[in-house]
């Protein structure tokens, strides 16, 4: 993938009861604990601002939002420097995430679940990944063969209307494994700080 810096957000199943300020304890005993292999280093509240970032992990090279940002609630990696190469930026934000969100599904304080079949993407560098016909088809590629593989199965992908918006794409597998069974075929939870 070009763009080094991308957004990739799992949707959280619809609940009657949702608190996105119950996160903040469980991000501050993320940090405390170093419980990831990201450095992160704060945690901030956004939870008062309509359709905001809710509350956000503040890393060196990556940050966590639990939030609205597109209408809808949901845990986004969003990857602002550093990382690996090229070939393997998306499987590296795919496993940060879905080792995240296990995690939270993993905390009785939040009583979270998420759909692990449905996710975005949003390529956020305009330099290295404009919103052309070019990049998404490229895109397009990378994501069917690595969703495909990790999947299992079928993938829609769906180009986000917004020209005038970074490219994004939204991401449907046909099969909707647990969080666990995604991160062991990602090869398990990141062992390098990203």
């Amino acid at each position: 993938m070009l763009s080094e810096r991308l957004q990739l957000k799992l949707y959280l199943e619809p609940s009657e009861h949702f608190e996105v300020e119950a996160l903040i304890p469980v991000f501050h005993r993320f940090i405390r604990d170093q419980m990831l292999k990201d450095l992160v280093i704060d945690v901030v509240d956004y939870s008062h601002v309509p359709d905001g970032p809710g509350v956000v992990l503040i890393g060196h090279a990556a940050d966590y939002y639990v939030g609205e940002l597109d209408g809808a609630f949901g845990l986004v990696f969003s990857r602002k420097r550093g990382g690996p190469g090229p070939e393997a930026r998306l499987e590296d934000a795919l496993r940060r995430l879905v080792n995240v969100a296990r995690l939270l599904e993993q905390e009785n304080s939040l009583k979270w679940r998420f759909k692990s079949n449905e996710l975005s993407l949003r390529l956020t560098d305009r330099l290295h990944a404009p919103n052309d016909d070019a990049t998404f088809a490229s895109t397009q590629a990378e994501v069917q063969a690595l969703f495909g593989r990790v999947y299992g199965g079928e993938v829609a992908i769906e180009r986000l209307p917004g020209s005038k918006e970074p490219l994004g794409l939204r991401i449907e597998a046909a099969s909707a494994p647990s969080l666990e069974a995604l991160l062991e075929k990602l090869g398990g939870p990141p062992s390098t700080a990203s």
